[in-house]
């Protein structure tokens, strides 16, 4: 009776469509298939494609990664998604494969067979699944593409990495706040005050005229106050984090660098979030780190030890980067690819943001323009908070 037989399934999407592009290189003995376009663009429902040799046409596959552990299967809506998609492929193809990482299942199997009659019936190409029990039987049967992905499996045992924030999870919350300012005209502000000051009394209206001269602009001091004193300003609209990176594998990464890809719902990077004010601050100029580098123009973070080499178990911590998105709660994905020596590794960071926010009515004359449209009404801006120096 033949042993079972069993591999470890890939470790992302990216190693599963390298894997399949090898697998079936080998089975259609085609040196020039190939993997369709680059990540983030239209595929039409095809992720690698090649001619088998003795054939006059494209055969294309489709790859699946699903979770093991949650036993997530291709769905009926899926599968009539990525064929229609499919049907946009030029040069039209012949044979259509999905492939996925599920287990095999009878249930999506005659979805798969009655979609393959289907288009035989009308004369458009065949569809064929591939689960990964059948994944697994293949690979067996080629040595190629066997030696490849035994190698490529205990290559990552050896280089491994971690890479998260400080606390060593992929995914944090953090709050973020803003002040939003509804501008009002001046008659209907002063009405709305004479309307609130028959319900205040004496002790509370001259709280509130020393809160307005106290925090005029939010805590900035008026031009003809010449006080000396010095304060700090913190923009809470930041959002402060740190990237961890360890290495979890028996070899050492030498020569490693890693880039993180801050995308468009993050506005603005920086090193810092605060600012020294006052009469008497003296700028303190502070030396680059070139550990921790924030590149604002491509606006992405690049990290880079100046030790080059992190053996296993080790870590390295970076410093703090300051990040501020945009005023709408969400979660980000955040993008990060590390290269080294003998090693590269990419994945992804998610940063689930809460935004609060500071109302502020603010009187402007009946005529500003700040009244004519209606996204000048309302302004959002960062929220200072000033700190004043002991």
């Amino acid at each position: 009776m033949k042993a079972s037989q069993s591999l470890p399934r890939p470790e992302n999407w990216q190693d599963f469509e390298k894997l399949c592009k090898k697998l079936w290189g080998e089975i259609w003995n085609c040196p020039e298939i190939m993997r369709n376009g680059r990540s983030g663009q239209e595929q039409a429902g095809i992720d690698v494609y090649g001619i088998p040799q003795g054939e006059n046409s494209y055969y294309g596959i489709q790859c699946k990664g699903k979770d093991e552990y949650t036993a997530k299967q291709l769905t009926e809506k899926e599968i009539n998604q990525e064929i229609e998609k499919a049907k946009t492929f030029e040069p039209e193809l012949k044979k259509m494969y999905f492939t996925t990482t599920a287990v095999r299942d009878a249930g999506v199997q005659a979805i798969i067979r009655k979609k393959n009659i289907e288009h035989i019936k009308k004369e458009l190409f065949e569809v064929h699944l591939y689960a990964w029990e059948d994944i697994v039987d293949l690979i067996f049967e080629n040595k190629t593409t066997y030696d490849y992905y035994l190698n490529s499996q205990t290559f990552k045992k050896r280089h491994s990495v971690q890479v998260t924030f400080e606390n060593g999870k992929s995914v944090i919350k953090a709050k973020s706040k803003f002040i939003q300012k509804n501008h009002i005209a001046r008659s209907e502000y002063e009405e709305m005050e004479r309307a609130a000051e028959k319900f205040m009394s004496p002790i509370i209206k001259k709280q509130l005229k020393w809160q307005e001269k106290m925090w005029k602009n939010h805590g900035i001091l008026d031009i003809g106050d010449f006080s000396t004193s010095s304060y700090t300003e913190i923009n809470r609209s930041f959002i402060e984090s740190k990237i961890l990176v360890k290495n979890n594998g028996s070899e050492p990464l030498e020569h490693w660098k890693l880039t993180i890809y801050y995308p468009i719902e993050i506005v603005e990077l920086s090193d810092d979030n605060k600012k020294e004010k006052g009469s008497f601050i003296v700028p303190v100029h502070r030396a680059k780190n070139y550990d921790t580098y924030i590149d604002i123009e491509n606006h992405r973070v690049e990290l880079e030890s100046r030790k080059k080499i992190l053996v296993g178990d080790d870590s390295f911590l970076s410093k703090p980067i300051f990040v501020k998105p945009l005023a709408e709660s969400k979660t980000i994905e955040i993008p990060w690819k590390l290269v080294s020596k003998n090693f590269k590794e990419e994945g992804i960071l998610k940063l689930i943001v809460e935004i609060e926010f500071d109302y502020k009515r603010v009187k402007v004359p009946d005529d500003s323009p700040l009244l004519s449209e209606e996204q000048t009404r309302v302004t959002i801006e960062n929220f200072i908070e000033r700190v004043d120096d002991e």
